[in-house]
């Protein structure tokens, strides 16, 4: 074999072992391109026996926090009332009053939208207005007469008290002196005998 035959057998050898690497290239680059194309359509199907939660956070109105003394601050939203807050809160409008004291409001019905209002627990409430009605003027001195009042079928406390003394206002009262027949105020029975302070003279 000459000198040029073997080296064109090299030349071709050479050429022969380039285009086979320029091939293997071109479909190396065209595999990824094809696996990133699927990739990116295929969609995962969900892990079995796991559940994605979704849950909106809590309104405005039912974000509640507490002061110093423990009381729950509720922040008055548009078109709120008093009555309406305590009927919410404490399940008795006629708690209004009572709330309206413990704040400090001149109006039970001038609340404005964000004011910030404390509520008590319905114990302390009690206590408060007990100890207002026992601190009242000097006439009040003499012993108070007492009425009774049997609790009939759709009857509140807050009714109850409107009927036997004249207000919804004096529902702690009425509260009070009943804790011996009526130790949860939230549970009236029909039949039950209420007393309440008759008016003096």
């Amino acid at each position: 074999m000459t000198r040029e035959n073997k080296l064109s057998i090299v030349i071709a050898f050479g050429l022969l072992i380039f285009v086979g690497m320029l091939v293997a290239d071109h479909f190396s680059v065209a595999s990824h391109r094809e696996v990133a194309n699927l990739g990116s359509n295929i969609s995962l199907p969900p892990i079995a026996g796991t559940t994605i939660l979704e849950s909106s956070p809590p309104s405005f109105n039912t974000q509640m926090k507490e002061n110093v003394s423990g009381d729950k601050i509720h922040i008055v939203q548009n078109g709120e009332t008093l009555r309406g807050i305590c009927s919410s809160h404490y399940g008795d409008s006629g708690l209004a009053s009572a709330v309206a004291k413990w704040n400090k409001l001149v109006d039970s019905n001038a609340i404005e939208k964000r004011q910030e209002i404390a509520l008590p627990s319905r114990d302390a409430l009690v206590s408060a207005s007990l100890s207002l009605f026992m601190h009242q003027p000097p006439a009040t001195t003499k012993q108070i007469s007492m009425g009774t009042y049997t609790v009939k079928i759709g009857d509140t406390l807050s009714e109850i008290s409107q009927k036997v003394m004249g207000t919804s206002k004096k529902t702690q009262v009425l509260i009070d002196l009943n804790k011996d027949v009526m130790p949860n105020p939230n549970r009236i029975r029909p039949g039950m005998t209420l007393q309440f302070p008759l008016p003096t003279s």
